[in-house]
C-alpha cells in the first residue's frame, strides 16, 4: 500500500440486468465513487459549517418519522425504491400496470446503456457525499463531532477482523485516526516508519459506499478530483469512457485520472531539491498555486456542483488537511452518527456497536485504546487511498445492503445510499 495512490478501485456491483427479474451480479471495477465539497474547514481539526446545508433538489426538506431526529435541509426522502434495485419484483419493462410502472431498474452510468433500460432513471454518485461538501461538514456539527470531517470510502470488509463475520461492508461506519504517511516521501527523513513530516489531517467518521477497493486494509476516500480507477463518469473527452455517454462535469483536470489532483505526487513545486516533502514545501505559494489552478479546471451545469468540487479538491491538498495521500489509520468500528446517515441515505438498525468516541483524536490515543484495531486480519496495516470516479457505488443497490449479499437491517426504506441524476440531485421517493 506504501506509496500507491488510488490503485485498487471500487467494485459497483450489479444492477445491470433488464431482464425478467433475473439479478445480475456482474461488476464493473471502479475507484470510487463522486466527490463535492464546499463551506470551510477549521485545520485544527473542527469543522466549520458550510454556507448552508445543501438540499436535495426535486425531493422536499421533510422527512418520514423514520428518518432520525432533527431533520435539516439535507435531510430528505427515502432512496427511489425502484431506482435501487437489481431487479423490482412484480415488473415488467415498459408495461405501466407493472410495478414501478414497468421501469424495473435504473442505469448505472458506468455499466449500463441507456437502450437497456429503456427510460430508466440514469444514474451516478452524489456530490453530497463528497468530503468537505456542505453537508458533510453541517452534519459533523449537528452530530456534535466537531473534532471530525465526515467522508465516505470504499471498503472491502475485514472479515475476522474488524468486520467480524459480516457479509457486506455497506453503510457500515467507521472512526479513522491518521497515524503517519503511507507513502515515504512525506515522512521525517523519507522513512517508511513514520513520524510525519507535515501536518497530521484530522479524524475521519467514515461510511462504506462502494466495495472490491484494494483490499480488506484500505479506506478509499472520496473527495474532489481523488482519482479514477477501473471506471469514468466524471470527465468527457477522456480514454476511458462510461457506458451511458453521459458525464457528471463539462470539464473535469486533466490530472483527475488515476492518482487525481495530489500536491505532493503530481507538482515539484510541492517537494523540496531532493523531492521529500515538508510542510514548508506544501505550503509554498506555488504548490498551492499549482494544485488551485488544476482543481479549477472543473466545470459543470451544476454551479453548486462546481464550486463544491473545486473545493474540496483544494481542500484535501490543503497542508492542515492533508487527505489525498495514503496514510496509514488506526480504526474503530461504530454505530453511524445519524446526521451522516441523512446524507447518505443508508441508515441501519442499531447493531450494539461502539458510539464515535471523541477522545480518540490521536494515533497515540488510538494505539492505547483496545476498541481500536491497526491492522486487518491480513496483517496489512489500515490505510487510506482516493478516488473519485461519478459512478454509481454498489451500495446504492439494497441488494448489497439488505438484500442476499447484505443481510443487514435498514430502518425503513432508508436500505441503501442515494443515487442522483447528472446534476447532483438525489433521487428519492416522493416525500
Amino acid at each position: 500500500m506504501g506509496g500507491s495512490t488510488n490503485t485498487g478501485g471500487s467494485t459497483n456491483t450489479g444492477g445491470s440486468t433488464n431482464t425478467g427479474g433475473s439479478t445480475s451480479t456482474a461488476t464493473s471495477s471502479s475507484k470510487g465513487g463522486s466527490s463535492l465539497a464546499g463551506g470551510t474547514t477549521v485545520a485544527g481539526g473542527s469543522s466549520a459549517p458550510g454556507s448552508s446545508g445543501r438540499t436535495g433538489g426535486a425531493s422536499s426538506s421533510s422527512t418520514p418519522a423514520d428518518a432520525g431526529p432533527a431533520p435539516l435541509s439535507y435531510a430528505l426522502p427515502a432512496p427511489k425504491q425502484c431506482d435501487n434495485q437489481f431487479f423490482v419484483q412484480n415488473c415488467t419493462w415498459n408495461d405501466a400496470s407493472s410495478a414501478c410502472g414497468g421501469k424495473c431498474s435504473s442505469v448505472n452510468a458506468c455499466q449500463d446503456t441507456p437502450s437497456s433500460k429503456p427510460g430508466a432513471d440514469i444514474t451516478f454518485a452524489c456530490p453530497r457525499w463528497m468530503l468537505f461538501s456542505d453537508e458533510m461538514l453541517q452534519a459533523a456539527i449537528d452530530d456534535g463531532n466537531t473534532a471530525f470531517n465526515y467522508a465516505v470510502v470504499g471498503h472491502d470488509r475485514d472479515t475476522g477482523g474488524i468486520d467480524g463475520s459480516d457479509k457486506t461492508s455497506c453503510c457500515q461506519c467507521y472512526q479513522l485516526v491518521y497515524d503517519y504517511p503511507a507513502e515515504n516521501q512525506c515522512n521525517v527523513n523519507a522513512s517508511n516508519t513514520g513520524p510525519s513530516a507535515i501536518p497530521i489531517p484530522p479524524p475521519l467518521i467514515v461510511q462504506s459506499f462502494n466495495t472490491a477497493t484494494n483490499g480488506p486494509d484500505d479506506f478509499d476516500v472520496f473527495m474532489g478530483a481523488g482519482g479514477y480507477g477501473g471506471n469514468n463518469a466524471c470527465r468527457p473527452n477522456y480514454s476511458m469512457t462510461d457506458a451511458a455517454g453521459l458525464y457528471m462535469y463539462t470539464t473535469f483536470p486533466d490530472n483527475g485520472q488515476s492518482g487525481g489532483i495530489k500536491g505532493a505526487g503530481t507538482y515539484t513545486d510541492c517537494k523540496t531539491t531532493i523531492q521529500w516533502v515538508t510542510t514548508a514545501s506544501l505550503s509554498s505559494a506555488a504548490c498551492q498555486n499549482d494544485i488551485a489552478a488544476a482543481c479549477n479546471q472543473t466545470s459543470s451545469n451544476s454551479t453548486l456542483m462546481t464550486n463544491e468540487t473545486i473545493n474540496s479538491c483544494i481542500k484535501s491538498n490543503d497542508p492542515n488537511t492533508y487527505y489525498h495521500l495514503n496514510w496509514f489509520v488506526h480504526v474503530m468500528k461504530v454505530e453511524c452518527p445519524t446526521h451522516l446517515t441523512q446524507v447518505t441515505g443508508c441508515k441501519l438498525a442499531p447493531q450494539g456497536l461502539p458510539q464515535v468516541d471523541p477522545t480518540v483524536t490521536t494515533a497515540a490515543q488510538a494505539a492505547n485504546n483496545p476498541a481500536f484495531k491497526a491492522t486487518a486480519a491480513n496483517g496489512n496495516h489500515f490505510s487510506t487511498t482516493t478516488m473519485q470516479d461519478c459512478c454509481k457505488p454498489s451500495c446504492a443497490w439494497q441488494d448489497w445492503v439488505t438484500g442476499s449479499s447484505g443481510g443487514l437491517t435498514a430502518v425503513g426504506d432508508y436500505n441503501s445510499f442515494y443515487s442522483c441524476d447528472q446534476n447532483g440531485v438525489p433521487i428519492t421517493e416522493s416525500p
